[in-house]
């Protein structure tokens, strides 16, 4: 028997509800990325404006506009203003402007754009095995692309940096390596918390540029060293109280990430430790949810990237000699958790 004759009218209504706001969730986004690289939510500042005048400003057809800005209205991420003028909503206002300091969340929406478009061609980045975009164009290649990624992680890092720093307790170490940096906001959040830890930033030399760009958005009275080193080729130089390495093996894959955690043990000092934040998924990799779309993330933009467990990260990391691996959680908002082994 058909499974839709033993569900009653109503179940199936709810079901069909269902499948479709999971199909048409795209709407809401495209349109939200949409006003963003149009350059509307900028423009729009503070301020209202007309239709003709965000035309004029933007140089865009006007008859287009209206639709873009009548559907934002819809999705309450406009306000439409007495007079025919329109008005970011509050929200939005909040979050979207560069004066939004450590709350912005611009270049992470971004980010998003391109996440989405890497995703749109998931089918065909699992029938050929491989990324559906090349992942060099963020990590390098393409400046532009690179700074928009950068600067992107700099956006999900700062509120959970502050976290961070107040979970994770550097007393006692002198010296902290945070390994693939990125815009290096860890890193900064806790040598704001211990100013008497010497920081060393180590990532590829085209995102550490970014990192010196936002170490001034910092006040920082430590000694910061920037390492450029391709560490998947290159050897890592010195070795150090405490490793920290944050959201990075994600992109390695499980033989680069295992691989890497055994070389770190040599540059972690005795009496030091590793530590390694994720956003872990569950033993069954089945769960929760932002860490499995994290997988599908790494699928299409790394070459051997996937997620990975809190289970198997522990067994790398006693694998590799390191010693007392626990786990720290922190606030339920956070999807970031951390494991913390100790060298002898």
């Amino acid at each position: 028997m058909p499974i839709t004759d033993q569900r009653s009218e109503n179940d199936i209504k709810k079901d069909q509800i269902q499948v479709l706001n999971l199909a048409e969730g795209f709407f809401q986004s495209h349109v939200l990325f949409a006003l963003v690289k149009l350059g509307v939510v900028d423009r729009l500042g503070h301020a209202d404006a007309s239709l003709d005048e965000l035309a004029r400003a933007l140089r865009l057809p006007p008859g287009h506009l209206a639709r873009v800005l009548n559907a934002g209205v819809v999705l309450k991420i406009l306000q439409a203003v007495p007079g025919g003028r329109y008005r970011l909503a509050p929200a939005f206002e909040a979050v979207m402007l560069k004066d939004a300091g450590a709350n912005y969340l611009g270049s992470w929406v971004r980010n998003l754009d391109y996440f989405s478009m890497a995703l749109s061609r998931m089918d065909e980045g699992v029938r050929r095995g491989g990324p559906t975009v090349d992942p060099a164009t963020h990590l390098g290649a393409d400046p532009h692309h690179t700074e928009e990624f950068t600067l992107a992680m700099r956006d999900y890092a700062a509120l959970r940096g502050k976290e961070l720093a107040k979970y994770l307790d550097t007393r006692g170490c002198n010296t902290l390596l945070d390994l693939g940096c990125g815009p290096g906001t860890y890193a900064f959040h806790l040598g704001e918390a211990n100013p008497a830890l010497h920081l060393h930033l180590l990532d590829l030399p085209g995102v550490l540029e970014h990192a010196r760009e936002v170490a001034k958005q910092h006040r920082l009275r430590n000694q910061v060293t920037y390492l450029p080193v391709d560490v998947v080729r290159e050897e890592i130089p010195g070795s150090y109280d405490m490793v920290l390495v944050s959201n990075t093996l994600h992109m390695l894959g499980e033989d680069t990430s295992r691989a890497l955690i055994r070389r770190l043990h040599a540059h972690v000092r005795p009496g030091g430790s590793l530590v390694i934040q994720a956003q872990y998924l569950s033993d069954d990799m089945q769960g929760p949810r932002w860490p499995v779309y994290l997988d599908l993330i790494q699928m299409c933009i790394t070459s051997q990237g996937r997620n990975h467990s809190l289970g198997e990260t522990r067994r790398w990391m006693e694998e590799a000699g390191f010693r007392r691996v626990t786990r720290c959680s922190m606030s339920i908002m956070n999807t970031n958790s951390f494991l913390r082994g100790w060298r002898d």
